[in-house]
């Protein structure tokens, strides 16, 4: 399972799995992100492991300058054909989120559903966030969407099934040490395709230490895109706001 998110999300198969995620869930994170900050009119923004770009596409329809990136060369083309699609310019890059490096400041730097905590040590996980001090503007921001591993742990969803496009998914999920682990087996075509994923599990505590210790300052928590307070016994996410 090394390096999981390397055949995962260059499957053609990653987004049958998450087509439950709808528009409706992109549009009120950015909806609360953007009444949250009342960004300037020109503000440069980085959307950092991007995926197929719903949220950059959303801001970017908005005015907002964009840069995005993602390792998945398959998942930035949708990306890049979705915003063809809609007439919105953005930078599209392929970089590994460990090492991405950008000349430009940003104002605003996002990292979304749950594109962290991937890695197999603390040092990797949080690099994204440490070299970010270097492109991130004087007062700049990141919005951290990750889950919340308390609630997490309190309601994991230990076995589902469904039935996508003909695509028999079953996903078995299981908590190992400190992470939590899903496989994803994808029956079609008379075959049984088998992905993994594992991200580690970090509370809320650690992660406050960490970011402030690195020099951010938590502005704000919320439990779930519409901008409840969070809760670390109710709330199923956790979006932090950090201010440099």
């Amino acid at each position: 399972m090394k390096e999981w998110f390397k055949k995962w999300f260059s499957s053609d198969e990653y987004l049958s799995v998450y087509s439950h995620r709808n528009e409706k869930d992109a549009q009120d994170i950015i909806r609360l992100i953007t009444k949250t900050l009342k960004l300037k009119e020109n503000a440069n923004i980085l959307d950092a492991a991007c995926g197929a770009g719903r949220h950059s596409i959303l801001l970017a329809e908005k005015g907002y300058n964009l840069t995005a990136f993602d390792l998945s060369r398959n998942l930035l083309k949708i990306a890049a054909e979705n915003a063809l699609d809609l007439g919105v310019n953005i930078n599209f890059i392929c970089s590994d989120l460990r090492y991405a490096s950008f000349r430009r400041k940003f104002d605003l730097i996002l990292n979304m559903f749950t594109s962290f905590g991937y890695f197999d040590n603390d040092d990797e996980n949080f690099s994204f966030f440490n070299n970010s001090k270097y492109f991130l503007s004087f007062n700049g921001y990141i919005v951290l969407d990750y889950f919340n591993e308390k609630f997490l742990k309190n309601n994991l969803v230990a076995f589902n099934e469904k039935k996508i496009n003909g695509k028999i998914i079953k996903e078995t999920r299981s908590i190992v040490d400190t992470r939590v682990v899903k496989k994803i087996a994808i029956e079609y075509d008379g075959k049984d395709h088998i992905f993994y994923e594992t991200v580690k599990m970090y509370k809320v505590e650690h992660l406050e230490n960490t970011f402030t210790n690195m020099g951010f300052k938590i502005e704000n928590l919320f439990g779930d895109y519409k901008g409840n307070v969070f809760d670390q016994n109710n709330s199923e996410r956790l979006i932090m706001f950090l201010k440099k």
